[in-house]
């Protein structure tokens, strides 16, 4: 057990058991360490309560954490930079590259295997899987797998390894350090040498499906269409969905009709069409229901959506936010959604039942605002949407916003998601941070990525790489 208040003889002590720390100051820096060792695995408790960065060599050790307090933000070549809060179950390290990262105020649990074990409990199943064993993503699979993961460690831990010491048969070494890896597997995709990565076929159905939804919004069509279109199951569709997207195939389409109302509506010259007319063409036959589903995306009636129209004299004032349709951001009832410009805050700008994110686009550069953090597994929902604006805009930058409420490791990691999709786009993005933590782990994982207090400073770092 290590422990020490000492931000000096903590830097020397990871530094000489993990890796090259930096440790920043902070008003409580006591560090803890306890460790509990077996055969070719080992599961540790570890309290950091100062701030500290970290560059390291391959750990030649697999490392899984499971985060109850605090941020930890890694950076690893092969691998998503990442940012990550309480209560996330991630891979740390993949064990065989070089890496490094942040660290604020961490309470965690961390589960270190050696490659051998996971490859030989793997090749236990399978004969021909080959080494190494490759992780492709840093989060689990699905939420399900993650708790199971968090729950096989603490078991270990408090039921086999912590008890007082004692001579344990090697045999019960043998099996526990089986069954981390067997889970550990189980959690995460991977790959091995020749073999295809085990979520590509998930996200291949999503992907067709949406492509053959968003052509057909406008016909009458069913999940069993959707299913024949790829061509799969529609049990196949509904899973790829519930997986990949957060959302049910049907949820979507009803979200993808919504958001072609609304620009109808919001595009509509004056006489050409009325809210009932343009609703019924869109599958919307119930008024009342329609009227309140369209308030509860958009935070305003589709009737004053209408005459807001061109060809009316507009309110001169900022900018105004357009809320995500709820079927376009899987989880759209959470509190959320600004009906002010990008910047805006107050009591209007919260209202309960708005999606988390709103837009705008300030000469041809997308301003994105996350009004709430976004819930790990609905995530890439959000992410898909941010795509579908950047695909209809083509804006020549964009800004992420994230205001107090949203500035959470949540939040930053949508941030670096977000940042590779823009980076494979040729788009520049910068970062609007009120909190300097927020600034300090993103800056960490990502340090081309700028990271700004306010969203003006934000633009013109955004514009300024655009016009490099």
């Amino acid at each position: 057990m290590f422990r020490s208040s000492d931000p000096a003889e903590t830097e020397a002590y990871l530094s000489r058991q993990y890796a090259e720390v930096t440790v920043h100051a902070s008003p409580d820096a006591r560090t803890e360490v306890v460790r509990h060792t077996a055969d070719r695995f080992s599961v540790e408790d570890l309290r950091i309560g100062c701030e500290m960065s970290f560059t390291a060599d391959p750990l030649n050790a697999v490392c899984v954490v499971v985060l109850h307090t605090g941020t930890v933000a890694v950076r690893e070549s092969g691998l998503p930079d990442e940012v990550f809060g309480p209560g996330e179950v991630f891979l740390h390290t993949a064990g065989h590259r070089p890496y490094g990262g942040a660290v604020s105020g961490a309470r965690y649990t961390a589960a270190l295997l050696h490659p051998d074990l996971l490859a030989d409990t793997l090749q236990a199943c399978d004969k021909t899987a080959r080494r190494p064993i490759l992780f492709t993503d840093r989060r689990p699979t699905t939420a399900a797998a993650g708790r199971q993961l968090a729950a096989t460690i603490a078991f270990l831990r408090d039921s086999v390894l912590a008890p007082p010491p004692r001579p344990r048969p090697p045999l019960i070494d043998t099996t526990c350090g089986q069954l981390l890896a067997a889970a550990v597997l189980a959690a995460f995709p991977y790959t091995t040498p020749g073999a295809r990565p085990a979520a590509a076929p998930g996200d291949a159905t999503l992907q067709r499906a949406i492509g053959f939804i968003e052509a057909n919004a406008h016909l009458d069509i069913t999940l069993a269409d959707i299913a024949a279109s790829i061509p799969v199951s529609p049990r196949a569709v509904q899973y790829a969905f519930a997986r990949h997207a957060g959302t049910t195939p049907l949820a979507y389409l009803r979200g993808v009709r919504l958001a072609r109302v609304h620009e109808e509506l919001a595009s509509a010259m004056p006489g050409q069409s009325t809210v009932t007319e343009t609703a019924a063409r869109w599958g919307f036959a119930h008024p009342g229901r329609f009227a309140a589903a369209y308030r509860d995306a958009y935070g305003t009636s589709p009737s004053r959506t209408l005459a807001a129209r061109p060809g009316r004299t507009a309110p001169q004032g900022p900018a105004t936010a357009v809320p995500a349709p709820a079927g376009g951001v899987p989880g759209g009832s959470e509190a959320g959604a600004g009906a002010e410009s990008a910047g805006g805050s107050g009591p209007a700008a919260r209202r309960p039942g708005r999606p988390p994110v709103t837009h705008v686009v300030r000469e041809r550069c997308l301003v994105v605002t996350l009004w709430s953090p976004p819930d790990p597994d609905r995530r890439e929902g959000l992410v898909q949407y941010v795509r579908t604006l950047l695909d209809a805009h083509r804006p020549d930058c964009v800004v992420v916003e994230l205001p107090p409420a949203a500035a959470t490791a949540s939040a930053a990691a949508t941030v670096l998601t977000l940042h590779r999709h823009c980076t494979a786009r040729r788009v520049p993005l910068a970062v609007a941070a009120g909190q300097s933590e927020t600034r300090r782990l993103i800056k960490a994982v990502q340090p081309a990525v700028p990271a700004l207090p306010e969203v003006g400073a934000a633009l013109e770092a955004a514009r300024g790489l655009a016009r490099g």
